[in-house]
């Protein structure tokens, strides 16, 4: 007959493998959903004064809802942040401001609570991107220019 010490002993053998594998699943998933915020935080960082704003940052802001979704205050300024940017004639200071807030929120939510927005509202960019855009943009407008006015193009074939 079995005693109290084995049948004790036989749970533990089958429960302890489980809850380890439960534990690891569930350790696992934290992670992961801490890793998404993580890269969607740093994404829009990144590009937050990026001009014209980047593909990835527009991506990024519209991942919110579902990356953050457990965090109630972060949707709810990203929502405000929303609201401001679809207006076709926007407030830049609101916008900017808002904006602010809502990197600081997810910052906190991150456990960056030394990150201060004025950390977040400094922003470097070299002197050669911007000369490099205003020249990429004079070219393209030039470029349109040119084939909005020419009729047709001939092509000789060289000898």
């Amino acid at each position: 007959m079995l005693e109290t010490r084995d049948i004790v002993t036989v749970i533990a053998l089958i429960l302890g493998p489980v809850l380890a594998v439960l534990i690891t699943f569930w350790y696992q998933r934290r992670r992961q959903k801490y890793d998404a915020k993580e890269r969607l935080f740093s994404v829009l960082m990144a590009n937050r004064k990026a001009n014209p704003p980047t593909f990835e940052w527009a991506n990024a802001l519209n991942l919110i809802d579902v990356v953050f979704a457990d965090n109630r205050d972060v949707v709810e300024k990203w929502h405000e942040v929303y609201n401001i940017v679809i207006q076709p004639q926007f407030n830049l200071g609101q916008w900017g401001h808002t904006y602010i807030e809502l990197l600081s929120k997810m910052a906190s939510t991150l456990g960056y609570r030394r990150l201060q927005q004025t950390d977040i509202d400094r922003f470097y960019a070299p002197q050669a991107h911007g000369t490099q855009a205003s020249l990429t943009q004079e070219m393209q407008i030039e470029l349109l220019r040119v084939l909005k006015s020419t009729q047709t193009l001939r092509i000789e074939e060289k000898k």
